[in-house]
């Protein structure tokens, strides 16, 4: 193979190896609760595809997950249906088990905008997991926020 046809063939293939499919989009979910004190954030692919990365806040103190933690997500605009359920990887051992369960109050759930390349949804929603504050239950009592969910391809 000459040295054209190498470069060029590495080109195609970092191409193709480097960047996301068309149609493909970050989406992003920002929440806080009327009292300030707790904040979710997520990051995810497709707006129904796999968790990025996820941080609750409550009073300061965070909880984290990551794409390699166990996720199920559901999202289905018309119903006003958004779920989250994140589970950390059972391999890790029991002391340092995480979940999170995350749901969207449908009554509450508003489509802003929403086309081929670009969605933005407002709504209430639930939310309970892992209590990150030392000295506390192991679980947060139910908190609800409100949201923000949004993606631009």
């Amino acid at each position: 193979m000459d040295m054209k046809k190498r470069v060029l063939f590495l080109i195609v293939f970092l191409g193709i190896t480097s960047f996301k499919s068309v149609g493909s989009a970050t989406a992003y979910l920002n929440c806080v609760s009327e009292s300030g004190r707790t904040a979710f954030k997520a990051e995810i692919q497709d707006i129904d595809g796999g968790l990025e990365k996820a941080e609750l806040t409550i009073d300061g103190v965070k909880l984290n997950f990551t794409e390699e933690d166990n996720s199920n997500i559901i999202f289905d605009s018309k119903n006003g249906v958004f779920t989250i359920a994140i589970e950390s990887n059972p391999s890790k051992g029991f002391s340092k088990y995480r979940f999170l369960k995350f749901w969207a109050i449908p009554k509450s759930f508003k489509t802003i905008i929403e086309n081929n390349t670009e969605g933005k949804y407002e709504f209430r929603a639930k939310m309970y997991s892992t209590e990150p504050r030392k000295g506390k239950d192991l679980q947060t009592p139910e908190i609800e926020m409100n949201c923000e969910l949004k993606y631009k391809i």
